[in-house]
């Protein structure tokens, strides 16, 4: 066996080791992820679209309770609430209530979907729509998302999530259009956020 053939061995014995640790690793977050019932946090997000100059910025509050109820209260620069509870949008703003099946919004769902099911440690969900990558550990990780299903591709090309232990850091959506969305998020006590 030659120096390189070794190497190449090495290399390959690694890849078939490191993956199935990873993989372990990103089961071991989802139960940690899956334990917590009720998850409060605020946000603070930039959106960079290719037709405007200027990036948007908005604060406001994340709430997820388990199993599948997301509330996100944009706080600046405007007061609206969404609430999605299963596959159903509820959008509050200046006392006007409007709701929606979240099928008529793929932007939405996708956003949705996935944040979902990585606060629910819904590991099934993940792999059934998304293509997985999943580096680190416990400590820190970071978790890359491509969605399957071809129509969402021509909306979606990529999330990218990361945190430490069962928080979520931050979350990055990058469109096939090569618009961004990057939300970092921040743990608070939840009576603190109104």
């Amino acid at each position: 066996m030659t120096s390189g053939s070794v190497i190449k061995y090495f290399l390959l014995a690694g890849l078939f080791v490191y993956l199935p640790a990873q993989a372990d690793e990103l089961e071991n977050l989802m139960r940690s992820m899956a334990a917590v019932k009720n998850r409060v946090v605020v946000y603070k997000e930039e959106k960079q679209m290719e037709v405007l100059e200027d990036s948007l910025y908005s604060e406001g509050r994340l709430e997820f309770i388990v199993p599948n109820k997301l509330i996100r209260c944009v706080i600046k620069p405007v007061k609206i609430c969404y609430t999605i509870d299963s596959r159903q949008l509820t959008i509050e703003k200046a006392g006007k209530i409007q709701t929606r099946s979240l099928d008529n919004f793929p932007l939405v769902r996708v956003f949705v979907e996935s944040f979902r099911a990585v606060l629910a440690g819904d590991l099934a969900t993940l792999k059934k729509h998304y293509s997985i990558i999943f580096t680190g550990d416990l400590v820190a990780w970071e978790i890359t998302l491509r969605p399957k299903d071809k129509k969402l591709t021509t909306y979606v090309k990529k999330i990218e999530l990361s945190g430490v232990g069962d928080d979520i850091q931050s979350y990055i959506v990058e469109d096939s259009n090569g618009d961004l969305t990057r939300m970092q998020l921040y743990q608070t006590d939840s009576e603190a956020i109104e």
